[in-house]
């Protein structure tokens, strides 16, 4: 996947995004889009879709494309805020109409993740549900978004721990979504952005399986394109339960100032690193402890078969069909040791 320079303002900002169905799903119903518009602005939207196959991934098709619809219209609220609520606004009305009219579609909606930056460089986040937006800056990644759960919810609460809620059966429900209802609550917040800032979105599909840490690590080592490339993969290879998507956008470094990732703390991506490393280094020798047990195991079978045939041939009897060998001149048989032939008499 190749880079996009994307922005009339400024076009050194660099843009990456990906959806991927994982490693079980058979459908994708994630959709994401990146939007360069007229005013310099650019938009990334990131939507996950619920509702099956059909109505999943209309769900978020229908939101990424009314959301950019929205957002390009010349006449839109001065504020960014207020137009990525009413657009979001928007599609929650238009998928809602569309599961009504359609039974196929009944109960279809979506989670929406969008990121603003305009043409002077500042960020605005609008959101519903639990696909995430983040800003990575010199060595620290930080969530714009908190998520609409059940167990965000508990853990606010402080019923759940971190580490908790990441494992708690409840972690995929949520309570709000774009859709399902004729109403929906948005909740938007502007950003600071700074030179050299990156910021990520992604579905569940990703989170559920890298940490916070870890892709912080990926997106200070890599440009967008490899690093969304790299955390698709590690969603992937453990497992990729569910569809995975991934947007990064790259603010240019102040040039004057030099590359503010040479001054970032190292410990962070350190630590990243190494935890990358050790589930990578994990995986590997669980591969390998399962070619040895399972080599083992079979080496034990062939042996405990081999002992049984062994047995079952000393047991058997000689086959009662099977032919004597031939008499030898001195041999007596059991006849002859018991009743004595007649003999001729003698003349």
């Amino acid at each position: 996947m190749s880079e996009t320079h994307a922005g009339e303002a400024d076009a050194s900002i660099v843009i990456a995004s990906r959806s991927d169905v994982g490693q079980v799903r058979s459908a994708n119903e994630d959709s994401c889009g990146v939007f360069a518009l007229k005013d310099g602005s650019n938009l990334l939207v990131l939507a996950d879709g619920m509702g099956g196959h059909r109505g999943g991934a209309t769900a978020s098709a229908t939101a990424v494309a009314t959301i950019s619809e929205m957002i390009g219209v010349e006449k839109r609220p001065s504020s960014a805020g207020d137009a990525l609520k009413e657009a979001i606004e928007a599609a929650n009305a238009r998928i809602h109409e569309m599961a009504q009219a359609d039974p196929d579609l009944e109960g279809m909606g979506t989670t929406v993740v969008t990121f603003l930056l305009d043409g002077r460089g500042r960020g605005t986040v609008a959101h519903v549900g639990d696909s995430r937006a983040y800003r990575y800056r010199r060595g620290e990644i930080d969530p714009l978004t908190t998520d609409h759960s059940v167990v965000a919810e508990m853990q606010k609460r402080g019923l759940l721990s971190a580490d908790e809620a990441a494992v708690h059966p409840r972690r995929n429900e949520i309570l709000r979504s774009v859709g399902v209802l004729p109403d929906v609550e948005v909740e938007v917040a502007k950003v600071d952005v700074k030179p050299g800032d990156r910021f990520v979105l992604c579905s569940d599909g990703l989170t559920g399986m890298v940490t916070d840490e870890e892709i912080a690590a990926v997106v200070q080592m890599e440009k967008p394109a490899r690093a969304v490339e790299s955390l698709i993969q590690m969603a992937n290879e453990r497992g990729g339960p569910d569809n995975i998507s991934v947007q990064i956008l790259s603010v240019p470094a102040d040039k004057s100032s030099g590359d503010p990732e040479a001054t970032a703390p190292v410990e962070l991506s350190e630590v990243g690193i190494k935890a990358i490393e050790a589930k990578r280094l994990q995986r590997k020798r669980l591969r390998q402890a399962g070619i040895v047990l399972g080599t083992a195991a079979l080496l034990a079978a062939s042996y405990q078969t081999w002992q049984f045939w062994q047995a079952y041939q000393i047991k058997q009897p000689a086959s009662a069909t099977q032919p004597r060998p031939p008499a030898q001149p001195n041999d007596v048989s059991e006849t002859d040791t018991q009743t004595p032939r007649r003999g001729v008499p003698r003349e």
